[in-house]
Parts: structure tokens; C-alpha cells; sequence
């Protein structure tokens, strides 16, 4: 290679370049560096170093003695690749190195400066000087060099990296113990938390709170119909998925290059690293320093098999790296202490729940899918595989070394064990709950396994049994056509996460209802959130998925409307027609309509947290200009009253008398937990409608209705509000019904 170098090499005159004087002297006596510089003496005379025996003295210098035809092949030669002269340096830090990728000359005070320039390099296909035995130039370097050319291209790339751990899990122990010498793992350790941080790296405080006092006036009315803004984009959603979805690539790679650098060669399941771990001890502070657990435990935490679903590869390659750890018994304590307060527990809290949130997926709705998620269930064995190795593992650790429980394990309770807790529980709650923490622990016992539920709302002959608004969309539409395939697959991962995902709490929740043989009819109900005029109400709704969802929004429809007669927000019409940019019937930014990654569960919180609020009046277009005003404040005291009294009687008394079946046991516990705040929250709507019918009367002016489409009778109100509160006073515990 040197012999061909010397003889077809033609010296340019490059610019100089400062050489820090901390360069190793290693480094400057490989081949590499000798054959790749050029030093320019005061004498205009430039020499190749090569060999210490062999040196090549140029003079002068513009080839014009050389033949035309001589200097036009030379010329043509290819510059030699600089990366070249970059592997004879250390990767020092990421400040060094990304001013080496901007070209920046590295120096520092005390470095010594020489001048010198890069020769050119050059591939002669077919000539006498190559052959076809003659080795190629990456075949010449160390391992550690061609690992850090590989992985010093910005961005990475896929044939680079599947390169990276075939090499890593060839290598020998010897090999790979010089790996962590030349700091290789610890470069992949460091991109690994580089392509990490986007997604789990909290922000500083003051930022966020100085971007929530920024965003304040206008966060709780976007996409609503907020009578002012913009409706440009202030964001590129596809750049941003694209970003992540690079990101995530990027972590794919690097953690099979790990995962290579642990286990190499050997099986997972053995149970054992057969080439031995000497190459693992040198880096177990730097992988506990790391951002891998950090990332571990960020990602771990989802418990959305749809969301999952969407990046299998990455949850694979994040179980797989905890099992490969978890076969070097010194870094066994990373899987099983939590690295900081506040974190859990990878290998007792975070993995079995991930693993039984996704073995539960292809039972949850078996019969509705056509064909099996082959895909999502090779998925489900391998996560299946690798949280045993891992617990398996960690759980032989703890007997060995007890660790104090951070938290207590939770083990899935029987069904009849966990009825029979309920109703105990229902049976002797007290008459009244003065603490709100108290309630919310009961509200969650008694209602959380009716959150998310199946009925039978088609009945013979494939006709709805129920009413449903999108009666003719549905009975138009075969969801076990093969075409439909996909769709349903999409309907039922959302689903799968909707048990672990639907807010449940005392102040507000989420039900859903599913029909037993088509998971593309849904019925819902929301309750009103606490301090709104919604508040303890509860509201259905209507959801029918589309026959190309998930490219357009689900059909949503509102029902509690008094049959017709009162509108409970100016986006809640009295016909059903709910009017929010993500479902289509607003016009708002790009980035709050739907698109084919936004899922029912944001429609359906959209719902709970944009429009039932605490002052629906200004929603209304318009309505605006009165927001801080003393004409606008009244005004919405005055809509505010009005809701409160349509909630009281249509989503409370009339919930209550004939509410649908399919939430009867939801609606039942609902109102007897609640059925003292709801007393409470009735007599002081009396209050204030009685002081404000005798405003009116002092001021012998008619009484003006803000309400949209209600009437305002106090005096019927007055009495309907009275027997509400004879009925909740009289109302027996439902535990007769459950048994």
C-alpha cells in the first residue's frame, strides 16, 4: 500500500492545521498518521513521512517535469478520506468532537503548532499497482478505529451500525476488554443518552412555569372555538414524528451494539455469559451513570398497547438490553434498586406490570380481529421471554441480598375475591366522608373494573338493540371484511390501553362501554369535573369509528340533552353535534386536528378538559372581548347558574331514573358516593338562585337569559332541584344490585 502511495502520489499545498500537543505519541507513531501527513520545511521541500527507514523527499514542487499524460492520471486520484487522520486522535469529549465535525481546528494554549497537509489518497481500478489480493483499507485498522469511524458519522446510519455489532459481537474478550481502553463503549453509552434526551430528560423548572404563565390565557381554549388566534401552524407535526422516529432508529442500534458488547455470541436464555464478563467490570460505574436505566424506566412506565404497538422495536431492544444486564451480577442492583427517589423498581414493579398490561391484549378482545396480530404476538413471546430471564434473575438476587421494598408488590386479585371486597366495602362505608383523599380511595375500589366494559348492544339479526346514533353508519359497514382488517386491529390496541389509561378519581372520570361483537360501536360517559358548573353531572356519549379510521376522526355524538331541549355548552349543541377541532367540526391549527396518530382516548379527554370548564360562557365565538370584565364576569355567573341547574336535573336526576342500562351499576355507585356533595352542591344552587331572583325583583327589570337554549322558570326549577334532593336523601346502598 506505501510502495503505491510513493509511487503515484502527487504532494498539494493545504492550508495548516493545529496538532494538540496532548496527542499521544502512540498515535503519532501508527502508519496511519505517517502515511497521511505532510510536512512543508522552510525550504519549500515536502516530505512524506513513511517508514523510519524509508523516507520520500519531493522538491520544489509542481510536477511540471511529469508527463501530461502522467499528471492528469495523478491528479485524478481521490483526496484520501480525512477520518483517516481523525482515528489517530482520542475522542476527548462531545464539544472536541463536534468542533471536529464542523471542521473547527482543535488547539489549545499549549499545544505545539505544525504545519502540514493531507495527501492524496487513490484507487486505481484494474492498474498493475492494485490487485485483487491487495487488502482493504479498513482491513488494515485496529477494531477500536473502525468502531469509532462507524460511529462517528453524524447522522448514523443502518448498514454502519449493523457493521457496529456484527464487529462487537465477533470480537474476543481480549478484544473487546481494549474496546472499553479506547473508549468505544462509552461512546455508545454516550449517544445512547444523546438520542435520549428528547423524550425523557425533564426541564428546568423556571422554564416550564415561565412557558405555563406564557401559554395561560389561551391553553384552555384551544381547539374549541375560542373567538381569537391564529389558525396557522406553530409546529410541523410530520417533521417532529419523523425526528422521533430517527431518534428511536438511532437508540434501536445502539442498544443491540450494547447488547452485543455484553452477551456477544451467546444465548440470552443459557442464563450465562460463557466468554465470561471480564470485559463488562471496567464499565459497571459508567453504565449506572448512564442514561440507560434513566430510559428504562421512562419508557417502561407506558402502559398503552397501542402506543407500544407503534414502536415494537424499540420496547424489544429496551427489554432485551435489561436482560442482557441483568446476566452480569454486578449490575444486577442497577435492575433492582431504583436509581433515584421517586423511580421504581425495573425488575419488581416496572416489567412484570409491562408484561401483563401486553399478554393481556390478545385475549381482550379475541373473536372481533378476524386473523390474529401475528407481529404483535411474536412481540408479546418475546417480551414474555425476556421479563422471565430478568425477574428470574433479579428475584434470586433478593433472597441472597434482601432490598428494602420501595413499594408494595401488587399481585392480580380473583375475580370473586375482588366482588366480594366491593361490596364489603360499599356495605360499610360510612354515611359521611369528610376527607377527600378518603373518597377517592373508595371511588376508585368501588368503580375502577367498571371503567372499561363489554354489552350486548346488537341483538338478533344483527339489528341494534340499543339506541345509537350512528345506527346506519354501523349497519352499513362489516368489520370482519378483510379490508376492514387493519381498522379493527387499530380499534382494539386502543382499547387494550384504555384500562390503564382513562382518568378515574372522585373529582372526574371516564367509562366505556364496548359492544360484545363489534368493538367499533362504543358507548361513553364522562363525568363533570369538580368547581365547573358540570360538576358530579354524568354526560353520554355516542362513538362510531369510521370505515377509513384511523385517517379520519371517530364520529362523536352527545346525547344528554334533555331530549333536545337545553344546550350545555356553546360546543355541545342540543341535537348531539359536538364542536371540537380534533373530531373535524372546528376550524383550528393543524397540529389540534386529527391525524392518523391521535387516538380516542385524546378525543374523549379533549372532551372532559376543553368543554367542561369552569366558565363555558366564553367559549362562545365572540364572547371574548367580555373576559375580564365586570359585564362579562355576570354574565357568566348568571350561564354558569343555568348549567348548573340543567346539570342537576338532566345528567344527575334524570341519569339517575333512566340512565342506560349498559352504565347502570356505574351510574348507581356513582351518586351513592357522591350523593352528599351532590346534596350540598343543589342547596347552594338554591341559594344563589334565590338571591339572584331578588336582585331582579329590587330591580324591577325583566330577568335576562344568557342561557343559550333554556328558559328560565325559577320557581319549576326551584321544585325540581327539592325532590332531587328528597330522592338522594332516601337512596339506598346499591350493593342489593350488584349481588
Amino acid at each position: 500500500l506505501f510502495s503505491s502511495l510513493r509511487s503515484h502520489l502527487i504532494v498539494p499545498s493545504l492550508p495548516s492545521i493545529t496538532i494538540p500537543s496532548s496527542l499521544p505519541s502512540s498515535s503519532t507513531s501508527s502508519p496511519i498518521f505517517k502515511s497521511a501527513i505532510v510536512l512543508h520545511s522552510t525550504n519549500n521541500t515536502r516530505t512524506i513521512l513513511g517508514d523510519e527507514k524509508d523516507i520520500i523527499t519531493s522538491i520544489g514542487g509542481t510536477g511540471s517535469s511529469l508527463s501530461h499524460q502522467e499528471e492528469t492520471r495523478r491528479s485524478a486520484c481521490p483526496s484520501i478520506i480525512f477520518s483517516t487522520f481523525r482515528r489517530c486522535f482520542p475522542r476527548r469529549n462531545s464539544t472536541a468532537s463536534a468542533r471536529k465535525t464542523r471542521g473547527v481546528p482543535l488547539s489549545s494554549p499549549s499545544s505545539s503548532r505544525i504545519h502540514f497537509g493531507c495527501t492524496r489518497f487513490f484507487t486505481l481500478m484494474g492498474s498493475g499497482v492494485s490487485s485483487s489480493s491487495s487488502p482493504e483499507p479498513d482491513e488494515m485498522l485496529s477494531l477500536s478505529d473502525r468502531l469509532a469511524v462507524l460511529l462517528g458519522h453524524k447522522p448514523l446510519r443502518l448498514a454502519d451500525m449493523l457493521k457496529v455489532t456484527r464487529l462487537i459481537s465477533e470480537a474476543s474478550v481480549e478484544e473487546r476488554i481494549a474496546l472499553v481502553h479506547s473508549h468505544i463503549v462509552q461512546t455508545i453509552l454516550e449517544l445512547i443518552g444523546e438520542n435520549s434526551n428528547a423524550d425523557h430528560k425533564p426541564d428546568s423548572g423556571g422554564r416550564r412555569n415561565r412557558q405555563t404563565r406564557r401559554n395561560s390565557a389561551h391553553a384552555t381554549h384551544r381547539g374549541v372555538g375560542y373567538g381569537h388566534g391564529s389558525t396557522r401552524s406553530r409546529w410541523d407535526i410530520e417533521r417532529t414524528v419523523e425526528e422521533r422516529l430517527a431518534r428511536e432508529e438511532h437508540l434501536i442500534w445502539l442498544l443491540n451494539a450494547l447488547v452485543a458488547f455484553i452477551v456477544g455470541r451467546d444465548d440470552m436464555e443459557s442464563g450465562v455469559i460463557l466468554g465470561g464478563i471480564d470485559h463488562i467490570e471496567p464499565l459497571e460505574k459508567e453504565i449506572g451513570q448512564s442514561a440507560l436505566i434513566p430510559l428504562m424506566e421512562y419508557h417502561l412506565k407506558n402502559d398503552s398497547v397501542f402506543d407500544v404497538s407503534e414502536h415494537m422495536e424499540l420496547y424489544q431492544a429496551l427489554l432485551e438490553t435489561a436482560a442482557a444486564l441483568s446476566l452480569v451480577p454486578s449490575l444486577v442492583p442497577l435492575l433492582v434498586i431504583p436509581y433515584t427517589t421517586g423511580a421504581k423498581s425495573i425488575s419488581k414493579h416496572l416489567i412484570p406490570k409491562f408484561k401483563d398490561v401486553m399478554s393481556s391484549y390478545p385475549n381482550l378482545l379475541k373473536g372481533q380481529m378476524g386473523s390474529p396480530d401475528f407481529r404483535m404476538i411474536d412481540f408479546i413471546r418475546k417480551i414474555e421471554r425476556y421479563s422471565e430471564i430478568v425477574t428470574s434473575i433479579c428475584d434470586e438476587y433478593e433472597r441472597a441480598n434482601p432490598v428494602e421494598e420501595t413499594a408494595p408488590s401488587t399481585r392480580p386479585s380473583t375475580s370473586a375475591k375482588r366482588v366480594s371486597t366491593e361490596l364489603a366495602l360499599l356495605k360499610n362505608l360510612p354515611d359521611s366522608i369528610d376527607s377527600p383523599a378518603q373518597l377517592a380511595i373508595f371511588y376508585q375500589k368501588a368503580l375502577k373494573h367498571l371503567q372499561m366494559q363489554t354489552y350486548r348492544f346488537i341483538g338478533d339479526y344483527g339489528k341494534l338493540a340499543v339506541p345509537f346514533t350512528f345506527k346506519k353508519e354501523a349497519r352499513n359497514l362489516n368489520p370482519f371484511s378483510p379490508s376492514m382488517k387493519d381498522r379493527t386491529k387499530r380499534i382494539a390496541k386502543e382499547l387494550a390501553s384504555m384500562p390503564n389509561a382513562l382518568p378515574l378519581n372522585a373529582s372526574n372520570g371516564i367509562f366505556v362501554c364496548v359492544d360484545e361483537g363489534r368493538c367499533d360501536i362504543i358507548k361513553v360517559l364522562i363525568s363533570g369535573p369538580d368547581d365547573t358548573p358540570y360538576q358530579n353531572g354524568l354526560f353520554e356519549f355516542d362513538v362510531f369509528f369510521p370505515n377509513n379510521y384511523p385517517l379520519s376522526a371517530p364520529k362523536c355524538s352527545f346525547l344528554t340533552t334533555g331530549a333536545g331541549n337545553v344546550r350545555f355548552n356553546p360546543n355541545l349543541y342540543n341535537d348531539g353535534k359536538i364542536c371540537l377541532s380534533i373530531l373535524g367540526t372546528w376550524e383550528g391549527r393543524p397540529e389540534e386536528k386529527w391525524n392518523p396518530y391521535c387516538s380516542l382516548l385524546q378525543v374523549l379527554i379533549s372532551i372532559q378538559g376543553l368543554i367542561f370548564v369552569k366558565e363555558p360562557y366564553f367559549n362562545e365565538p365572540g364572547f371574548e372581548k367580555y373576559q375580564g370584565t365586570e359585564k362579562g364576569e355576570e354574565y357568566s355567573r348568571k350561564y354558569n347558574l343555568q348549567i348548573m341547574h340543567a346539570t342537576l336535573t338532566y345528567a344527575i336526576r334524570d341519569q339517575l331514573r333512566n340512565g342506560p342500562d349498559c352504565f347502570k351499576k356505574v351510574i348507581q355507585r356513582h351518586f351513592w358516593l357522591k350523593r352528599h356533595a351532590i346534596i350540598e352542591q343543589a342547596k347552594k344552587w338554591l341559594v344563589e338562585m334565590k338571591r339572584d331572583a331578588l336582585d331582579a325583583e329590587k330591580s324591577n327589570k325583566r330577568k335576562d337569559s344568557v342561557s343559550f337554549d333554556t328558559i328560565y322558570t325559577p320557581f319549576a326549577q326551584e321544585r325540581t332541584i327539592q325532590s332531587l334532593i328528597q330522592e338522594l336523601q332516601n337512596m339506598q346502598c346499591p350493593v342489593d344490585q350488584c349481588e
